[in-house]
C-alpha cells in the first residue's frame, strides 16, 4: 500500500498581520532584486577580467592595428620639417645613368654637389659593403671625407641561426660623420609601424639612422643624453607617418641634381637651385620598383623603406610623436568602462540598452580619434568595443532569462492556487476547454472526477483553520502523486482546486470506467487507509468522488462537469467515502468494489 506523504512540520504557521505580510513581501522583493543585480555585476566583472587578460594577445594587437591605421588615413596632414629632402634614385635616374649598381664616382659626384650647395647632412640608405674599382672607391671615400657630414647605414642580417652586422667598407665608414642601423621589423601583418631606436649585437650598438641624424641636427647625443622619445611596451618608437610617399616631404631626382649642377656650370637655368639644398638633410635612397625594399605602411601598401628614415626624423625634429598608452593604463581604462557599462546595462533593458552600448562605443571611438589627432596619444579602441559588445550581449541574455523567469512566476501566481499549488478553477477551465476541443476533433475520450473531503468542517472546528489548511495541502500534494499517468512517464493529469475542500482532475484519452476505477477508487482507498499528522495528532481523511465523461457530440465541458457534480452529490448522500459515476452511465457500470 502506498504511504501518503505528510506535510513537513511547521509548514504553516499562525497568520501574520497584514502589515507584517506586506513588510515581508517588500523585503523579499528587494532581497531578490539585490541578489540578481549582484549576480549580474559579478558576471560582468568576470567578463571584464577576461578581456583584460586577452588584451595583449597577437589577435587583439592586429585588431588594434586596424584602427590605428584607419586613424592615420583619416587625420589631417601633420606639419613636415622643411629641412628634410629626399634624393630619389627612381626610374628616371635609372634610365639616365644606366643599370644598377651605378659606378661609385656618381655617388662621389652627388656628395660633392650636395656639400658644395650647403647640405646640412647627407644620408645614404645604401650600404657600400663590397669593393668596386679602385678609382670609384677612392673617389667616394675622398668625397665623404671632404663633406664631413655623410651618414652611412649598417644592417644586422641573419645567416641561418647566426647574426652578423653588414657595414659599408671601412674607408667609407671611417670618414662618415655617423653610422646607424636601418633594420625594420614589420608587424605580424607585414605592415611597418615601429622601429627599434637602438639595436645591439655582439658588442656593437647602433642607433636608428634616422633618429641619429635628427639628434645630430639638434646638437644632441642620442646615446649619452636621455631625451624623451615615447616608446611602446617593447621599447620601440611608433612611426608618426606624415602622409603618402608622393605627398610627404620634398622629392628631388638623383639625376636632376647632377643635371642641375651641370646646367649651372654651363650657364643654363637649373631644375634644382642650390638654395633648395642649402641647410637641408638630404636622404638618398633607392625608390625604383624592383630595386628597393618596398613595404606596406598604414598610409599605403607600397612604400619605399627609405621613407621610414625621414618620418622618424620628422617626428623627432617636430616633436610630433605617437604616444602609445601603456598597457596598464589601457587595462585601467577598460576596467572603468566595464564597470560603468555594467551599471548602465544593469538598469537599462532591450532597445535602450542597445542604444546605450552603441552610443558609448561611438563616443569612445571619437574620443580615441581626438586623442590621436590632437595629442598624438594612441589608446586601445577595439578592446573597449569588444568589451561593450560582450557586456551588452550578456546583459541582454541575462535580462531575457530573468524576464522569462519572472513571467513564469507571474503565470504561476495567476494560474496556481496560493495554498495548494494546484490550478485555480479559472485556469483549469481553460485547460478543460482546450482538451474538449482536442477530444472532439480527434474523437478521443475525456473524463473528469470531482473530489470532496468528507466532514472537513469538523477538522476546522476541532483542530482549527490552520489544521484545515494543512489538510488541504496534504490532499493536493498526494493528488498530484496519485493522478500520474500509468505509462510511467511521470506526466501529470491536470489537478485543480474547484473551491473550498473540493478538487477536480481531468484525464485525457481516458474512458469513464478507467477514470472511476483506475484513478478515483485508488485515490479514495489511499486516503481511507492513511491519515495525516498535525502537531502529533493523526487525523483521518476520507473523500467522496464523482466521475463523468464527455458525451458524443458535446463541444463544451459544462454538461460533463454538471454530471460529475451530480455524481459527487450522490456519493455524499449515499454515505460518503465512495465513488459514483454520472447517472446516465451508472446503470451500465458493474459494481466492482465496495463503495460503488
Amino acid at each position: 500500500m502506498t504511504q501518503l506523504k505528510n506535510p513537513p512540520a511547521g509548514l504553516l504557521q499562525t497568520p501574520d498581520s497584514f502589515f507584517r505580510r506586506k513588510q515581508r513581501q517588500i523585503v523579499f522583493y528587494f532581497s531578490t532584486t539585490f541578489r540578481l543585480h549582484l549576480i549580474h555585476f559579478c558576471c560582468c566583472l568576470l567578463i571584464i577580467g577576461f578581456h583584460m587578460l586577452v588584451m595583449k594577445t597577437p589577435l587583439m594587437e592586429r585588431f588594434e592595428n586596424v584602427f590605428i591605421d584607419f586613424f592615420f588615413r583619416q587625420r589631417p596632414p601633420i606639419t613636415m620639417h622643411p629641412a628634410i629632402v629626399h634624393i630619389d634614385m627612381a626610374e628616371d635616374s635609372l634610365q639616365g645613368l644606366g643599370r644598377w649598381p651605378w659606378p661609385r664616382h656618381n655617388h662621389a659626384a652627388l656628395v660633392h654637389i650636395l656639400h658644395e650647395w650647403g647640405a646640412k647632412a647627407i644620408v645614404f640608405d645604401v650600404i657600400f659593403s663590397e669593393s668596386s674599382t679602385t678609382f670609384d672607391d677612392e673617389a667616394l671615400a675622398q668625397a665623404i671625407k671632404e663633406a664631413g657630414n655623410v651618414y652611412l647605414p649598417v644592417m644586422m642580417e641573419s645567416l641561418g641561426s647566426e647574426k652578423t652586422w653588414v657595414h659599408s667598407m671601412p674607408e667609407f665608414e671611417h670618414s662618415a660623420k655617423g653610422v646607424g642601423h636601418v633594420n625594420i621589423f614589420p608587424d605580424q601583418d607585414g605592415t611597418i609601424r615601429r622601429v627599434i631606436p637602438r639595436l645591439s649585437y655582439n658588442g656593437e650598438t647602433y642607433s636608428y639612422l634616422g633618429a641619429k641624424v635628427a639628434f645630430d641636427y639638434l646638437g644632441k647625443d642620442m646615446l649619452k643624453e636621455k631625451l624623451s622619445i615615447p616608446t611602446d611596451q617593447e621599447g620601440r618608437i611608433f612611426i608618426n607617418w606624415a602622409g603618402r610617399w608622393k605627398d610627404s616631404f620634398q622629392h628631388y631626382s638623383y639625376l636632376d641634381v647632377i643635371k642641375s649642377y651641370a646646367d649651372i656650370r654651363e650657364g643654363r637655368p637649373p631644375l634644382i637651385t642650390p638654395d633648395k639644398i642649402k641647410g637641408k638633410i638630404c636622404v638618398i635612397g633607392l625608390t625604383a620598383l624592383g630595386l628597393t625594399d618596398i613595404k606596406a605602411n598604414p598610409m599605403e601598401e607600397a612604400y619605399p623603406a627609405v621613407g621610414v628614415q625621414t618620418n622618424i626624423m620628422n617626428g623627432i625634429l617636430m616633436k610630433q610623436f605617437v604616444r602609445p598608452v601603456a598597457l596598464r593604463w589601457n587595462r585601467i581604462a577598460l576596467l572603468a568602462i566595464g564597470i560603468l557599462l555594467s551599471f548602465l546595462f544593469l538598469f537599462s533593458r532591450k532597445v535602450f540598452s542597445l542604444m546605450v552600448g552603441l552610443g558609448f562605443g561611438f563616443l569612445w571611438v571619437l574620443f580615441a580619434f581626438w586623442l590621436f589627432v590632437d595629442r598624438g596619444v594612441w589608446v586601445y579602441v577595439v578592446n573597449p568595443l569588444l568589451l561593450i559588445f560582450s557586456l551588452f550581449v550578456f546583459s541582454a541574455v541575462f535580462s531575457i532569462t530573468i524576464g522569462k523567469r519572472e513571467q513564469e512566476r507571474l503565470f504561476a501566481l495567476a494560474t496556481r492556487d496560493g495554498l495548494t499549488g494546484l490550478y485555480v478553477i479559472r485556469h483549469f477551465r481553460t485547460l478543460l476547454n482546450e482538451a474538449v476541443v482536442e477530444a472532439h476533433k480527434k474523437q478521443q475520450p475525456l473524463s473528469i472526477i470531482l473530489l470532496d473531503l468528507d466532514h472537513f468542517k469538523k477538522i476546522n472546528d476541532k483542530y482549527g483553520h490552520v489544521a484545515g489548511d494543512v489538510a488541504l495541502k496534504y490532499v493536493a500534494e498526494n493528488l498530484r502523486l496519485l493522478t500520474q499517468t500509468e505509462e510511467g512517464t511521470g506526466e501529470m493529469n491536470p489537478v485543480g482546486r474547484y473551491g473550498g475542500e473540493e478538487f477536480i482532475v481531468m484525464f485525457k484519452k481516458c474512458h469513464l470506467i478507467d477514470a472511476a476505477f483506475n484513478y478515483a477508487e485508488k485515490i479514495r482507498r489511499q486516503f481511507e487507509h492513511n491519515s495525516f499528522s498535525y502537531e502529533g495528532v493523526k487525523i483521518p481523511l476520507t473523500m467522496s468522488i464523482g466521475a463523468a465523461t464527455l458525451s458524443p457530440g458535446e463541444t463544451i465541458p459544462d454538461l460533463m462537469v454538471l454530471r460529475a457534480d451530480e455524481a459527487l452529490y450522490r456519493a455524499k448522500t449515499e454515505g460518503r467515502n465512495r465513488v459514483c459515476v454520472e447517472k446516465e452511465l451508472s446503470e451500465d457500470v458493474p459494481k466492482r468494489e465496495e463503495g460503488l
